[in-house]
């Protein structure tokens, strides 16, 4: 997909999505971009297709707003995720060692999002109490606290040895063949 490779400036990289199913809130994103904008980063918010960047007004810190992002290859250079808590957001973040603030908006994510905090990876600030200030203090204790990368590295570490979709297959055909747990 398009992507302005070339409009990153080389700071330390802020991915902010929200998934392509819960990306209508548009006002979160500017929330976002301001509890952000004191950090001496680079914010990419990714809208998912739920909107167009053009519906944004001019955000604090002038972050790149893109209606899609390669997230794969930004989460491999970036510092820091803010997601909805999406499951496969979460597992490519940690797959990459990227530490997150969890936004939880529906369905699975505030379990995700409980994991994530559980785990020492990530942060977690309800929908409905993320304002700029909470949003600000849960991104500068991420940022600044080691031990959430840190965290982070040891899952990645696990994620990767933990044998992916064959040891999934794997599983699944022995609990369909046996009927019974597979521990």
């Amino acid at each position: 997909m398009p992507f302005p490779w070339e409009a990153l400036n080389g700071r330390p990289l802020i991915y902010a999505s929200l998934g392509t199913i819960q990306n209508q809130q548009l006002e979160v994103f500017a929330r976002i971009a301001e509890a952000c904008s004191h950090l001496d980063a680079q914010l990419v918010i990714a809208l998912g297709g739920g909107s167009s960047a053009s519906a944004l007004p001019p955000l604090p810190g002038a972050p790149l707003v893109v209606d899609f992002a390669p997230q794969l290859e930004l989460l491999q250079r970036a510092a820091l995720t803010i997601t909805h808590a999406g499951l496969n957001t979460v597992l490519e973040s940690l797959s990459c060692a990227v530490p997150m603030v969890a936004i939880p908006i529906a369905n699975d994510q505030p379990g995700v999002a409980a994991r994530v905090a559980w785990s020492g990876s990530g942060a977690v600030v309800p929908l409905k109490r993320a304002t700029v200030a909470r949003l600000r203090d849960a991104i500068d204790r991420v940022w600044s606290d080691p031990s959430y990368r840190q965290n982070a590295q040891r899952l990645q570490q696990a994620i990767a040895t933990s044998g992916g979709v064959a040891r999934a297959a794997d599983i699944v055909e022995q609990a369909i063949n046996t009927g019974q747990p597979v521990l």
